[in-house]
């Protein structure tokens, strides 16, 4: 009599930026102090009742892709399930291979377009009259794998600040800029509140904005507001440590370039209130960022480069 063993082993990978599920909605609540200062808390003041509530919502937003079996063990049907409003990448490979084999043949990397739930193969014995068993693993990668994207795209600026801005980190800056993931990315100094545009139009396809605040500690790598941009030719265009609660524009938004899509903040791994800026592709299933230009208020196009831009 046949018999079957099955295991199946999950992988996720999220780049760009660590993102976590929040926990449920909570209250927060905001005071003055006597000396002017602000403060932020999910426990009621007790000195004062002069102070602002609200409750933070949890998102959707932060459901992840899965590859899901939708037949049996003896006869699996695996389907990929993007929930985000755009495309991404996933790979499937086989661990264990015991009279047993994939179709199509793994490994194999597929594109899978926005909020789709899109076939990926099945698996099956080589020798019907034996016993069979199988085990695979999955990963996935936002964005499109290795899209024709235009690398001289001229970018505008990313905020909206009557007082002009700075570059205080820019391509491999030593201070956080040196993974493939930030490698090329700037940061903007920014006073808390100021507008953050879009540099470029494209489709919202994903954001958080649950998050307080930040600091330099490791716990702050996963606490980090965002919003993720696809652009059409594939790129993805990544606003981070935004303001609480400030994002104004919701997924699957299509968005124009100079559009308000939040405000600066301090949250995530951060030493101060600042735009991270990034423009990242799915390259051989790894994002990673990539060199960009900027359109100068000059009139002038080229690299960011730390120092005053305007």
């Amino acid at each position: 009599m046949k018999q079957a063993f099955f295991s199946a082993h999950f992988i996720f990978l999220i780049g760009g930026l660590i993102i976590s599920i929040p926990a449920p909605a909570k209250k927060f609540y905001k005071h003055v102090d006597e000396n002017g200062i602000v403060h932020y808390s999910d426990k009621k003041p007790q000195a004062t009742d002069d102070y602002e509530s609200w409750q933070v919502r949890v998102e959707d937003s932060q459901a992840k892709a899965t590859v899901v079996n939708r037949g049996t063990d003896r006869m699996p049907l695996l389907y990929a399930i993007n929930p985000y409003h755009g495309p991404i990448s996933v790979q499937l490979v086989m661990t264990k291979a015991m009279n047993a084999q994939s179709d199509p043949p793994w490994p194999k990397i597929y594109d899978v377009p926005a909020t789709t739930d899109y076939y990926l193969g099945t698996i099956e014995a080589v020798q019907d009259n034996k016993s069979w068993s199988y085990g695979y693993q999955f990963s996935y990668v936002l964005g499109q794998n290795n899209p024709a994207y235009d690398s001289g795209y001229a970018y505008r600026l990313p905020y909206r600040s009557v007082g002009g801005a700075y570059i205080s980190q820019g391509f491999a800056g030593n201070f956080s800029h040196f993974d493939e993931q930030n490698k090329y990315a700037i940061d903007i100094p920014l006073a808390e509140g100021t507008e953050v545009v879009a540099a470029r139009s494209g489709v919202v396809m994903d954001y958080a904005e649950d998050f307080i605040k930040g600091g330099t500690e490791q716990k702050n790598l996963f606490r980090n507001n965002y919003v993720r941009i696809a652009h059409d030719d594939g790129s993805m265009g990544l606003y981070a440590h935004l303001k609480l609660e400030s994002v104004v524009v919701g997924n699957g938004q299509r968005v124009s370039a100079g559009q308000k899509l939040a405000e600066s903040g301090d949250t995530g791994f951060s030493t101060g209130p600042h735009l991270h800026f990034a423009i990242q592709i799915n390259q051989d299933h790894q994002l990673i960022a990539v060199p960009f230009k900027l359109r100068y208020p000059n009139g002038d196009v080229k690299q960011p480069m730390p120092g005053r831009v305007n």
